[in-house]
């Protein structure tokens, strides 16, 4: 799994989601719906979903053989997946040693010359588990209501969809993926940002002896 993550191969077709992330998520960023019409309050809700699916695959991207192996192993074939929801269940579950953290654009520099990442706090962004939560909740607005049970999820939606909108860029715009390979004794930490809007996505990849821990 260490050579997946590390290939630059697969991390070149992580940027090529962030690429399709980035523009969707300028799409949803400009929202406006005073008149609360369904139709763009659902055209809003599929977007969604479509990021969460492209940062599902941009983490397969990273751990594609042992993704490939795993789906192979329960007669599927990986190229068939679509669902985003289960394709970071998966993941998290074949790669528990793997955090996804939101991060600050800029970073500090220590006495030592040591860049000090600042990660956000997880009130203002959404965890992997929770744009999971928010793939399922989209999917519920795409579909008809059963005529026998009303509900107001519809304007439930609109009114929480611009905190969603900033909670989305929070958790997007810049953030880090830690790994710490507890067999080789190593971890591995990559920090990608989306970039201005007339520069393409990137990442730094770091590489270090030992494992990390998270402090309180």
């Amino acid at each position: 799994m260490i050579e997946d993550i590390r290939n630059c191969q697969n991390l070149k077709i992580y940027l090529e989601q962030l690429e399709e992330i980035k523009s969707r998520l300028a799409y949803i960023s400009a929202y406006k719906n005073e008149g609360k019409d369904r139709f763009v309050i659902e055209s809003h809700a599929l977007q969604i979903r479509k990021l969460v699916e492209l940062v599902s695959f941009s983490l397969m991207a990273i751990h594609k053989s042992k993704y490939q192996s795993f789906r192979i192993n329960v007669g599927k074939d990986y190229k068939n997946d679509w669902n985003g929801r289960d394709i970071i269940t998966n993941i998290l579950k074949l790669n528990p040693d793997m955090f996804f953290k939101p991060s600050e654009k800029k970073f500090s520099i220590q006495c030592d010359g040591t860049k000090l990442i600042q990660l956000k706090p997880e009130t203002q962004c959404y965890t992997l588990k929770r744009l999971v939560k928010l793939y399922d909740r989209c999917g519920g607005i795409l579909h008809i209501e059963n005529p026998w049970k009303k509900s107001t999820k519809i304007e439930q939606f609109h009114a929480e969809l611009p905190s969603i909108i900033v909670k989305l860029n929070n958790t997007l715009q810049d953030h880090v993926i830690l790994v710490n390979h507890w067999d080789q004794n190593q971890s591995t930490v990559i920090v990608f940002t989306l970039n201005e809007q007339n520069i393409s996505p990137t990442y730094a990849l770091a590489e270090a002896s030992g494992n990390f821990a998270f402090t309180t």
